[in-house]
């Protein structure tokens, strides 16, 4: 984290545009805001990534709310290259002139940062992957007159220790770690999620009045049985954990605005 900081402060004198990347299912959690304190005067493109799986009434009222505060806000998923060309735009407005665009790409570990550059590039120049850490150092890249610099994921010490980030997958967790995790999410979104596999879908509340261990719930659901004939409960949270990370339990937001 010090030598990326280090790298931004650095550079940041020659930047046109920061593009900062959070998840759009939580966007003030996903943020590190000591960042802000290296970026100076550079302009700030801020990507509510990963919207396809968030709830659309709370990100549209988090665009009013980063709106309000003087901030451009964009909602996009970084994995469609449509979205990642309608983002160039924006930056192409945002950015201070100059005869060479340079931008930089910021964020917390495993938010798409490396996924989206790649899409802007227009062919995969970047290593990706669906777990924290695979951008080791500082990468520029050129594509016509834009330089690119992806950077390592940072993240606070605090950050690591919060739950909600390793269930959006920003941090990574001990798979002893997985039933309290996926108790904590089912708690957080009311009770058990609705299956989408059935026709009329158990809700939060009908399950949490059924008097049911959530997991247990959700892993009879499922048809994830263990020795015994009951819930696998290893399987089912870890079950748990992959469909809201995958948006199988529907479009879910874990922080809306403040006020909301």
């Amino acid at each position: 984290m010090a030598h990326t900081a280090e790298t931004i402060r650095r550079v940041v004198r020659y930047l046109s545009v920061i593009i900062e990347v959070v998840d759009a299912r939580a966007p003030l959690l996903t943020r590190y805001e000591r960042m802000r304190t290296w970026m100076g005067t550079c302009p700030v493109v801020l990507v509510l990534n990963k919207a396809d799986l968030a709830d659309p009434a709370a990100t549209h009222a988090w665009t009013r709310y980063f709106d309000a505060r003087g901030e451009v806000a964009v909602p996009l998923t970084a994995t469609r290259p449509e979205e990642a060309a309608r983002l160039l735009r924006r930056l192409e407005t945002a950015a201070r002139p100059t005869t060479v665009r340079r931008a930089a790409v910021v964020g917390l570990p495993n938010l798409g940062k490396s996924t989206l550059l790649n899409h802007l590039l227009g062919r995969a120049h970047l290593r990706t992957a669906n777990r924290p850490g695979v951008t080791r150092g500082p990468q520029w890249v050129r594509r016509g007159r834009w330089e690119w610099l992806d950077l390592p994921g940072v993240l606070a010490r605090a950050q690591e220790r919060d739950w909600r980030l390793k269930v959006l997958g920003a941090v990574g967790f001990d798979p002893s770690e997985a039933e309290d995790l996926a108790l904590r999410l089912l708690q957080a979104l009311g009770g058990t999620p609705p299956d989408p596999t059935q026709s009329s879908p158990v809700t939060g509340g009908e399950a949490a009045s059924g008097g049911d261990d959530p997991l247990d719930r959700f892993g009879h659901m499922r048809g994830i049985i263990g020795r015994g004939g009951g819930v696998d409960r290893q399987r089912a949270a870890e079950a748990v954990i992959a469909a809201f990370q995958q948006g199988r339990l529907g479009r879910l937001t874990l922080e809306w605005p403040p006020g909301e």
